[in-house]
């Protein structure tokens, strides 16, 4: 019998993508809510389950080969250790207003989705929006519309197991299309089931990846509800971002009125890593490098300093998607400038997921832990890095700990009132 996501489980190195639920042949997987870490967990019935061992082989929790996995997609061993592999770096945003106010920033992604469904390119794309009956949930699904796409923009800082509906790409149309949205480790997750299923890589033709420094619990939401004021039972729906750059969260109630947070008020706490996924402190991958197209916030002084509808930072990998973009500008659908790839490594600030990490991971293998393997290189930590990479491994701690997570409550309640503070006195 092969190996097992159980494996992955017990080694507690989950990141909760969904990748084996996904491309488990019997469906022998499902995921639940975890109430303790407030995180997905994945469970196999023993009964249906063949021991194939599809889900250890494909999950990107345990092990990613980056160095093969670049050699396969881009014909070459990533040559930029922060960036990865890439053809160019570009800022720019959707032409379309709506769709540019109301993404999380810019609205490239929703733009370049829309613009490659009608002309053809896809038939549908994997994204996940908020679910309807329980609005602080994400429900991934695959949009076949225009409206679909728009109503699927829009980060959400929460477990987002979206490679569930690699089942879907599985079973559809053999002359179907598809585009695949989702974080780092969703794209890893993609990328490795392309690799046992030859239909999947035949109709997965886009890869759209987003930054990411890290993902939340839903202990982050509950977090943020609390400090409004506001209970699940009167939650009609949930925006974490929108409505300009860098936009606000908005929460609209059952009785018709809207409660809403700024941006920076309400990542606070995200920034901390209080109510970060254990998982993510050691992970290597920001900027999605096994996509075709990597997009994220334009964190760049002269941007920060006048925009307020929204721009997206973003890199092509592949000609195909570098082609798409092209396209899409010539067609006026994107409005892009070339960057130089110094402005976007300035912008993601990459070195903590490659050196950082590093401290973190052997910290944990001190400990007698296991860590991910990702045959890639990293950089040598130097001394500020291992004061650095240990704030977030213990204000993570402290989130899911039932003892501490009072206390660091009360730290967050303080950063955030000093940080208003701050913001207040900078608009006068």
């Amino acid at each position: 019998m092969e190996q097992t996501i159980q494996k992955v489980l017990d080694d507690h190195l989950c990141c909760n993508c969904g990748t084996c639920a996904g491309v488990c042949p019997q469906q022998a997987i499902y995921l639940s809510l975890d109430k303790h870490f407030q995180v997905y967990e994945p469970h196999i019935c023993s009964d249906a389950c063949s021991g194939c061992g599809i889900c250890y082989d494909t999950c990107p929790g345990h092990y990613v080969d980056f160095k093969n996995l670049n050699r396969d997609i881009f014909g070459k061993e990533a040559e930029d250790i922060l960036l990865g592999s890439y053809l160019g770096c570009y800022i720019g945003h959707a032409i379309e207003s709506k769709v540019r106010y109301n993404a999380s920033s810019g609205g490239v992604v929703t733009g370049l989705l829309i613009y490659a469904l009608e002309q053809g390119i896809i038939d549908g794309a994997l994204v996940t929006r908020m679910n309807k009956d329980r609005p602080w949930e994400p429900e991934p699904f695959i949009a076949r519309t225009k409206g679909e796409i728009i109503e699927a923009s829009k980060s959400k800082y929460c477990p987002v197991p979206a490679n569930i509906m690699i089942k879907e790409l599985l079973s559809s149309q053999e002359d179907e299309k598809f585009a695949v949205v989702g974080l780092p480790c969703h794209i890893q997750g993609v990328r490795k089931a392309e690799q046992v299923y030859k239909k999947l890589r035949a109709r997965v033709v886009l890869h759209i990846g987003i930054f990411c420094s890290h993902n939340d619990t839903f202990w982050q939401t509950d977090y943020l509800l609390k400090s409004m004021d506001v209970s699940k039972g009167n939650i009609k729906s949930i925006r974490y971002r929108g409505a300009g750059w860098p936009g606000t969260m908005s929460i609209q109630l059952k009785n018709g009125t809207d409660s809403s947070v700024p941006y920076h008020k309400a990542i606070f706490p995200h920034v901390l890593w209080f109510n970060a996924m254990n998982r993510c402190l050691y992970c290597c991958d920001l900027t999605s490098e096994l996509a075709d197209i990597s997009v994220g916030d334009p964190w760049i002084p002269e941007v920060m300093s006048r925009e307020e509808i929204g721009q997206s930072i973003f890199m092509v990998r592949t000609e195909d998607a570098h082609n798409l973009v092209l396209r899409a500008v010539h067609d006026k659908r994107l409005n892009v400038t070339p960057i130089p790839a110094e402005k976007l490594k300035g912008s993601v600030s990459g070195e903590t997921k490659k050196v950082d990490v590093q401290v973190r991971m052997s910290f944990r293998e001190m400990i007698g832990k296991n860590v991910p393997d990702y045959n890639t290189d990293l950089m040598a930590p130097r001394p500020h890095n291992y004061i650095r990479s240990f704030i977030p491994l213990i204000s993570s701690v402290c989130s899911s700990n039932i003892y501490l997570r009072p206390l660091g409550e009360k730290v967050v309640d303080l950063g955030s009132w000093l940080s208003e503070m701050k913001q207040r006195g900078s608009e006068k």
